[in-house]
C-alpha cells in the first residue's frame, strides 16, 4: 500500500498553516490565554499581581491558580475593614497568604487580592516595588489541605500543627504541589 505524500497534501498544508508550523514536525504548544508567559512569571514573583478571587482558579486539589501555575495570595488591603459607630475603620488582625481557596478567602471574596509566586515571605506588593509584607501561612488553608496530617481539631494533632505552622516553608510546600506548571489529569 502506498500512502499519499502528506507533504504535498493540501488538507495536511492547511492544517500545518493554522498550526503555525513552519515545516512537519514544527509546532508550539503554547496558548497565552491557558499558560502563563515568561514576563507574567517574572511580575509573578518579583512584583505580585492585583487580581481578584474570581480571577484565581481553585485546582481540583483546592490550591490556587492563574492559568497553568499555582499561586499565593494575599489581601491587598492591610488589616480587615470594619465598622465602627457607622465609619469605616482598619482593623489591625494577623495576616496570613493563602495557599488553597480555605473558607477566609471564600468570607472575603469580593475583596482585592495580590497573587505571587514568590517563595518567602516578605511578600511583593505591586503598587509599590520597595514595599513588602510579611505574612504567615493561613491555618485554613492547611487544614483544607490537610498538609502533612495538619489539624487544629484534633487533640493529638495540635502541637504537631502548630509546630508546622511555626516553621511552614513555601519551597517544601511547592515541594508537594509543583509551582508550575500545574499538570492535573484531564486539565492543563
Amino acid at each position: 500500500m502506498k500512502l499519499p505524500d502528506f507533504n504535498q497534501h493540501e488538507g495536511m498544508l492547511s492544517l500545518r498553516r493554522r498550526m503555525n508550523a513552519r515545516r512537519p514536525g514544527h509546532f508550539v504548544l503554547f496558548d497565552a490565554s491557558k499558560h502563563l508567559t515568561g514576563q507574567e512569571r517574572s511580575r509573578l514573583e518579583n512584583q505580585g499581581v492585583k487580581t481578584t478571587y474570581d480571577s484565581i482558579r481553585v485546582l481540583p486539589d483546592q490550591t490556587l491558580a492563574i492559568k497553568n501555575g499555582r499561586v499565593v495570595v494575599f489581601f491587598a488591603d492591610e488589616g480587615v475593614l470594619q465598622k465602627e459607630e457607622g465609619k469605616p475603620t482598619r482593623k489591625r488582625e494577623k495576616e496570613h497568604f493563602h495557599v488553597a481557596g480555605c473558607g477566609v478567602l471564600q468570607a472575603r471574596h469580593h475583596e482585592p487580592l495580590v497573587a505571587t509566586t514568590c517563595l518567602s515571605s516578605p511578600f511583593p506588593v505591586p503598587a509599590d516595588e520597595h514595599k513588602r509584607r510579611s505574612l504567615t501561612v493561613c491555618p485554613a488553608c492547611l487544614a483544607l489541605l490537610s498538609y502533612r496530617g495538619f489539624s487544629l481539631t484534633r487533640n493529638r494533632r495540635i502541637r504537631y500543627s502548630e509546630g508546622l505552622l511555626r516553621g511552614f516553608q513555601l519551597q517544601d510546600f511547592f515541594r508537594i504541589y509543583t509551582l508550575y506548571p500545574v499538570r492535573i489529569e484531564g486539565h492543563l
